[in-house]
């Protein structure tokens, strides 16, 4: 009772042969009805081919977050290789909701990203080079603050001793399920601190991700994030 599985709200998968260098989008949506399909516009729009995208609503309650997501998949089939809408019956958090997307991608390269923002299209395509080339668990960009504050983020080179200090390394990243799975996936700690947790959890291992000194992705500032 205290893990009920989701409901699915949105199902598809083409008939043909999964593509050998799949990367699976992972989506984690909270009342973000108003801005979640731009974010879903820019995965669409990457120059990498083969895609998949898993998303996963954390039983939104103040919008129609779901219809708009399904809405939005019904007319995007011919893109992806796949796309599924999971709904948690219950609010469970970013972690769970990450767990459960990570859990049900089809590929070992897994791009996470957040309903409010957005990618550019050549990210993807980028960071899965990065990744495969160098043999990296994960691969990270740097990013783009827009909304409530522009400039430009604040990840740098990977440093296990910096990260002592502060987490400066965003999750919007291409991971490896692998990776996920050595490392024992997301934790949930209560008022935040996940994502700061998750790469840590890569220093314990000895996983180091690789850094992309490009502006590639776009974070959304707001009163909430």
């Amino acid at each position: 009772p205290w893990d009920p599985a989701p409901d699915c709200a949105f199902s598809y998968k083409k008939k043909t042969r999964k593509p050998r260098n799949l990367v699976s989008v992972c989506v984690t949506n909270f009342n973000y009805a108003t801005v979640i399909a731009e974010c879903l516009d820019s995965i669409a729009r990457q120059t990498y081919p083969d895609l998949e995208i898993v998303v996963v609503d954390d039983c939104s309650t103040k919008d129609k977050s779901v219809q708009v997501i399904s809405e939005w998949m019904a007319a995007n089939t011919a893109r992806f290789y796949s796309l599924k809408c999971l709904v948690n019956r219950r609010n469970q958090g970013p972690s769970f909701a990450r767990n459960m997307a990570f859990a049900q991608a089809m590929s070992d390269f897994v791009f996470i990203i957040d309903a409010d923002n957005m990618a550019y299209p050549t990210a993807i395509a980028k960071l899965h080079t990065a990744l495969v080339d160098g043999l990296f668990p994960a691969v990270y960009s740097q990013l783009e603050e827009f909304g409530d504050r522009l400039g430009v983020g604040s990840a740098d080179i990977w440093d296990a001793w910096r990260m002592r200090r502060n987490n400066y390394v965003d999750v919007m990243a291409l991971i490896r399920k692998s990776a996920w799975e050595a490392v024992g996936g997301f934790s949930h700690i209560e008022k935040g601190w996940e994502d700061y947790d998750f790469w840590l959890k890569f220093i314990d291992h000895g996983l180091e991700p690789g850094y992309l000194p490009e502006i590639l992705c776009r974070y959304r500032v707001h009163g909430l994030s």
